[in-house]
């Protein structure tokens, strides 16, 4: 007896379609499964998560005090050895070599300048007067075992990050890390904006910690600094320049007990016609952070 069977008819048979399509469902999935583990999942959706709150926020027709920000403040530890003190179960990032202490920071201060809308979007409202509202993207400190690494003697060299930042290119947008984060076209020139105040770059200790922040204004016009931080003993001197792609950019130097000080990032007027604190690096819960008189702070800890 000869039996014959129909596989093209018989239930649940897969045709050759449905083979392929399967095929590629199982590849796709091994291709995403791959570029997940080869990157930081939570870490990338948090800082997703607050660009868009912010994008939204900023294109809201009702109030921008209704729509709520969903950034969260990212912890980080810089270390040779893979040790940390002084921050609880913080994001480790192990490096050898000072630049890549340098490339660490870099896209600290890019991602937090990208997440709040890189200078087009105003998330912040209106208000009676000018009021500047902070936003603490990174909390970060920078282990004493970076001691071990040349070129770091007890603190990072802000004069060297920052001429890192100007040789090194930001690619999403083809121009270099620093054009992008302070809005100065190259070191040369705001080595010459902090140096005709009489500041100078300074230093980031290491053991201590240091918030990557940013700041917009709540009014559009000229910042009105000086006297700012009469209250814990130090000010704010602005030093305007050209060299700019904004409509108007000053350098900010805080300085203690009435001298210039050091270099504490940008405040710019952009084309969007709002007005920015550019990422700055400044030490955590001190003076000079205090000095800024931040309204709120946007991040949540």
């Amino acid at each position: 007896m000869e039996f014959k069977f129909n596989f093209r008819n018989r239930k649940g048979e897969l045709s050759t379609e449905q083979i392929v399509l399967l095929l590629i469902l199982i590849v796709s999935f091994i291709i995403i499964l791959i570029f997940l583990f080869r990157i930081n999942p939570g870490q990338e959706s948090e800082k997703e998560a607050c660009h868009q709150s912010v994008v939204l926020r900023g294109n809201s027709a009702i109030p921008a005090e209704a729509v709520p920000l969903k950034c969260e403040v990212n912890y980080l530890c810089i270390t040779k050895d893979g040790t940390c003190e002084g921050l609880t179960k913080p994001k480790v990032e192990k490096v050898k070599t000072e630049e890549e202490v340098y490339d660490v920071l870099a896209r600290e201060m890019a991602d937090c300048w990208w997440m709040f809308g890189e200078g087009d979007l105003n998330y912040v409202g209106k208000d009676l007067k000018q009021n500047l509202y902070c936003s603490i993207c990174t909390q970060f400190i920078l282990d004493d075992s970076l001691q071990e690494i040349g070129g770091i003697n007890g603190a990072v060299d802000a004069s060297r990050f920052y001429k890192y930042l100007a040789s090194k290119e930001y690619p999403e947008r083809d121009i270099s890390y620093l054009q992008y984060i302070t809005n100065v076209n190259s070191f040369s020139s705001l080595e010459s904006g902090i140096s005709s105040q009489g500041g100078s770059f300074g230093y980031y200790e290491l053991g201590k910690q240091h918030y990557v922040m940013m700041g917009m204004y709540s009014e559009v016009g000229s910042a009105k600094w000086v006297a700012a931080g009469a209250a814990v003993g130090a000010a704010i001197f602005l030093a305007p320049f050209t060299g700019f792609t904004s409509l108007y950019s000053a350098v900010i130097l805080l300085g203690i007990g009435g001298t210039a000080g050091h270099y504490a990032g940008t405040i710019a007027k952009e084309a969007s016609g709002y007005e920015y604190l550019r990422p700055v690096i400044i030490q955590a819960n001190s003076d000079e952070f205090r000095v800024f008189d931040c309204k709120d702070v946007m991040t949540i800890a």
